[in-house]
């Protein structure tokens, strides 16, 4: 199979539909066949992505889609901008809405407990990409800790674990949070400078362009070694971005979610790793296990899984692209 290489433009990052992650390859391309009897029951679905400017949450939310669409259900989305109120506005708005279930992205339960506590008020279940289980979220797919672990070792080896390192974390999303602790883990016995910085969202690319100008103006080439660690692709490919122009390509850099621009990345040799997280994958296992969360109800034993993931790096980005066509087509194909 002849394998062909495919630019996304950089603009098309923050309009692509984060999160993603998990331990071990997963040889499905996420179908969204459903692999769970439901006797013929519609289900309506609320869903509230992370942000229309995070590309992995929204895949997920697409997947979850996909089979909604398959056995003729209802969705509903609100998008929450990023912003832990207004994911809690949305998901008070689909409690009062009497949907089936709730999906939402990123967010922790702690960060929208005044939702998902209303949701649970009303017999109404949670599942959550990336947001972990808790009080009133009863369903999660893990998509930070192995991950991240994978990374940082893959990085510390490269590395030798010393030289800047400039971190570029996001502490609103628990994926970030997870990728971000297994990173701190990870280099307890390195001897990394670390200059840690927060992300926008929106804004990523161009956040992670900014900082890395300004980390260069104080790393200068042939000062030593120096490494650029992102939480997920789009801060990365900003910095790649400030890497160019700088003229600078002494500088190893390490991402996590594995969208098309970071393949692009790999591929010319600015971008050294990143963790694929196929979240359209793991979004239609979200849509597959609907009726088995809307059974277990708001009490039942929590449901936790992990999104599959796989490392991709320059030697293996043809082989991955031939077994996952998935990663670079449009969601939902």
């Amino acid at each position: 199979m002849e394998v062909r290489k495919r630019r996304v433009p950089l603009a098309l990052l923050t309009s692509l539909a984060l999160v993603g992650a998990g331990c071990g390859e997963d040889d499905s391309g996420g179908s969204a066949g459903s692999s769970a009897s439901n006797g013929g029951k519609k289900y309506t679905i609320g869903l509230v992505p992370f942000s229309s400017a995070n590309a992995t949450s929204n895949q997920g939310i697409q997947g979850v889609q996909a089979v909604a669409k398959k056995n003729g259900w209802e969705t509903s989305v609100i998008d929450a901008g990023g912003a832990p109120d207004k994911a809690v506005g949305a998901i008070q708005t689909l409690v009062q809405r009497k949907v089936d279930v709730i999906v939402t992205t990123v967010f922790p339960p702690d960060s929208v407990s005044g939702g998902a506590l209303a949701a649970k008020a009303a017999g109404i279940p949670i599942a959550s990409l990336g947001g972990g289980t808790g009080n009133g979220v009863q369903a999660s797919w893990d998509v930070g800790t192995e991950s991240g672990k994978r990374i940082a070792e893959r990085m510390i080896k490269d590395t030798g674990g010393d030289g800047a390192l400039l971190a570029l974390g996001y502490k609103l999303g628990l994926p970030c949070q997870q990728r971000e602790k297994a990173l701190t883990d990870s280099i307890k016995s390195a001897s990394y400078d670390l200059d840690r910085q927060e992300v926008p969202i929106p804004g990523q690319v161009e956040g992670g362009t900014k900082f890395a100008q300004a980390w260069l103006a104080s790393n200068p080439k042939n000062a030593g070694k120096a490494t650029v660690w992102a939480c997920f692709d789009e801060p990365a490919v900003g910095a790649i971005s400030a890497l160019k122009d700088a003229e600078r390509s002494d500088v190893k850099v390490y991402a996590i979610d594995g969208l098309p621009p970071a393949f692009d990345a790999i591929r010319d040799g600015t971008l050294t790793a990143t963790a694929w997280i196929n979240a359209y994958g793991a979004g239609t296992d979200i849509g597959n296990s609907v009726p088995k969360i809307v059974a277990a109800g708001v009490n039942g034993k929590p449901l936790e899984k992990v999104a599959p993931s796989v490392l991709v790096d320059r030697s293996s980005l043809d082989a991955f692209l031939e077994k996952y066509p998935i990663a670079t087509a449009p969601a939902g194909q």
